[in-house]
């Protein structure tokens, strides 16, 4: 059992070995285990490379699709249930730098918003053109949660699939959706990045 782990290590590029893996739990098991938990988006001591079940059953099973989870797993959206309604770098004149910078989720006021990954909320506030938003820093980048309703979490720790605020149309908005970006932790408007985590 311990070598099909490992095997299922290798194969997601988490395979920490030098000889492959073997019949008993080693140090290499460990390490490579810890980094497939890092990979679906534990972090601290839920990525300690030991086995507990949200990260067993997600080796065990490839296929199942990321959901959200209090316990840090990796989410399938910003607003669970919700995909992308405009994409990331649609040109238009009718944005300020000739380019949407965000990924935009449509969906009903009120909708929960959760974190993607696992972080800091380290600014919430308001302003015209993103109304209420939040920023969630993880991996050495800030995640933008633009146009809320609601700011439920506005400064502290929190998990991968938490509820950190609700869809609204706040700001400059023509309707009720998340306007979420992506930016170097600390980087100001215009150092949008790719909207993945």
């Amino acid at each position: 059992m311990i070598a099909s782990m490992g095997k299922r290590l290798v194969a997601e590029g988490c395979g920490k070995y030098k000889t492959g893996p073997g019949p008993v739990w080693t140090e290499a098991d460990q390490k490579s285990y810890a980094a497939w938990q890092s990979k679906i988006g534990l972090r601290e001591d839920d990525a300690d490379g030991i086995p507990g079940k949200l990260s067993w059953d997600r080796l065990r099973v490839p296929s199942a699709s990321p959901t959200p989870s209090a316990s840090g797993g990796r989410v399938a959206s910003p607003v669970p249930g919700h995909g992308i309604s405009t994409r990331y770098r649609v040109k238009g004149p009718h944005w300020s730098l000739g380019y949407h910078t965000g990924a935009d989720y449509a969906a009903p006021n009120g909708t929960p918003c959760v974190a993607v990954r696992s972080g800091s909320m380290v600014r919430s506030g308001q302003d015209r053109s993103f109304g209420n938003f939040l920023v969630l820093r993880a991996g050495g980048f800030d995640y933008w949660y633009c146009h809320l309703s609601e700011q439920t979490v506005k400064r502290g720790s929190v998990r991968a699939g938490q509820k950190i605020g609700e869809v609204g149309s706040t700001g400059n908005s023509t309707g009720p959706h998340l306007h979420f970006e992506k930016r170097p932790a600390g980087g100001g408007f215009g150092s949008d990045v790719t909207p993945t985590w």
